[in-house]
């Protein structure tokens, strides 16, 4: 189950990247309307996609939370920070 989930946020991740690269892409130089209306709602999907998966998860510090609503990285950091959670070795207290 858990790395379904885990897929998932790759997924949204890699396409919250992508399409925030053609959005800018496209505003830079053509800006065509037809690639931002067609990219425009992929991209915030993937993006509060990202931002919902990670405020649901119980694992998560407020660290991560706060890195989730980082447009086109948030997710990438994310990823990261649980992917560090789940190597950790306990302490010996």
């Amino acid at each position: 189950m858990m790395n379904s989930s885990l897929r998932l946020l790759r997924i949204a991740a890699a396409v919250e990247l992508a399409t925030l690269l053609v959005l800018l892409i496209n505003l830079a130089t053509v800006h065509w309307p037809a690639v931002a209306s067609l990219t425009g709602p992929t991209h915030g999907c993937a993006y509060l996609f990202i931002i919902v998966f990670t405020v649901r998860r119980p694992d998560t510090t407020p660290r991560t939370r706060a890195l989730a609503v980082l447009p086109g990285i948030g997710g990438l950091l994310v990823l990261r920070r649980l992917a560090q959670r789940t190597t950790e070795t306990p302490r010996a207290v």
